[in-house]
């Protein structure tokens, strides 16, 4: 007896992108912008829809595993927003047909971004710390995680990647000086 095939669940309106109708509502937004432009008007108000799907689009892939857990998620989605608005009008559609796929990019590459910086914030105090000569400092931190097996850089959620490629960045390099080579005026 053959198993029945399940049916694929199909999206529901309220969780996905339509690609083909955000690809259409980016080319005629572009034509009034190109028109506005033209006539010496202002770039027109870019329309809610091409503004909810921006905003979909960064709200699910916060969701993904590699995001959903970072306590500054919605600074992320948020910043996502602004840089996908921010680029929107470099959507060519005579070279691609994926308002979708470049808008995914766009909320990838911001969010890549919003941790590495808070990282390196996370970093500057782990340093910060470590750097303190203040007894009751050190006493509030050996008391309060006494017992569990948690140093200052798991506190700040640092890995030791993240604490090598800091200390290579932030760390001043050694520049030789290359000599001066005196010429003398004789020479001819």
């Amino acid at each position: 007896m053959k198993k029945p095939k399940k049916k694929k669940a199909k999206p529901s309106d309220d969780d996905y992108v339509d690609n083909r109708q955000l690809y259409d509502a980016l080319v005629d937004y572009r034509k009034k912008a190109k028109d506005h432009e033209n006539s010496g008007r202002k770039k027109p108000k870019l329309p809610d829809y091409i503004g909810e799907c921006i905003l979909k689009i960064a709200s699910r892939l916060s969701y993904r595993p590699n995001f959903a857990n970072y306590p500054y998620r919605e600074e992320m989605v948020s910043d996502a927003v602004l840089n996908c608005i921010t680029y929107i009008d470099n959507f060519d559609p005579k070279k691609s047909t994926s308002p979708f796929g470049y808008l995914t990019q766009i909320c990838w590459f911001s969010f890549v971004r919003i941790i590495n910086k808070e990282k390196k914030e996370k970093y500057t105090q782990y340093k910060f710390a470590e750097q303190q000569n203040n007894k009751d400092f050190q006493n509030w931190f050996n008391e309060t995680y006494s017992g569990i097996d948690i140093g200052r850089k798991d506190f700040f959620g640092l890995t030791d990647s993240d604490m090598e490629r800091f200390d290579e960045m932030l760390t001043p390099k050694k520049t030789k000086r290359k000599k001066k080579v005196k010429k003398d005026s004789l020479d001819i």
